[in-house]
């Protein structure tokens, strides 16, 4: 039995610079503004300080810990972000009409990378960076696009499990 894993990370160093030295920037803030606290500004100093620092902690960790896995196994395609989706969403083989790997253009077709829904009907797109993708189309009309940087891996992987005529290339 052949089995396709990966999983990817927001690891590219623009991302991390932008987050990062907003956090920093919190921070920084953060430490300034303690030092003119007063009994008569205490208040503001929650008001105003606190909250984006607390708010950029939780981007930054998020940024850390958040991996897009897939899976692709004899039961079908498993994919999602870790932790938010603990238990990985399944596109089962009997669900899937074709399913594929494609370039793509991740910011003119979808707007960015994430977790996005496309306006122009490439349906649901799971990527964290790179421009190659898992592309699947369901029985119901449905696309989903999952973002990898082992296309051949995976291309591999699907024809083991998929028909020859299922299995296109765009």
């Amino acid at each position: 039995m052949r089995v396709f894993s990966e999983t990817q990370r927001f690891d590219q160093w623009w991302v991390l610079a932008l987050i990062y030295g907003i956090f920093l920037a919190s921070l920084i803030g953060l430490i300034l503004g303690v030092s003119k606290i007063t009994n008569d500004n205490f208040s503001d100093f929650l008001i105003e300080r606190v909250p984006p620092f607390i708010i950029m902690a939780f981007i930054s960790v998020g940024f850390f810990i958040l991996r897009l896995k897939t899976n692709i196994d004899k039961e079908g395609v498993y994919y999602g972000f870790w932790p938010f989706q603990k238990n990985l969403k399944l596109a089962s083989w009997t669900e899937i009409d074709s399913v594929f790997i494609r370039k793509y253009k991740p910011l003119r077709e979808f707007g960015g990378w994430g977790y996005r829904h496309s306006m122009n009907g490439n349906g649901k797109v799971y990527n964290v960076k790179g421009n190659m993708g898992i592309q699947i189309v369901f029985k119901d009309g449905k696309k989903t696009l999952i973002g990898t940087q082992k296309p051949e891996e995976a291309k591999q992987v699907i024809a083991t499990y998929i028909s020859k005529e299922k299995n296109y290339e765009n």
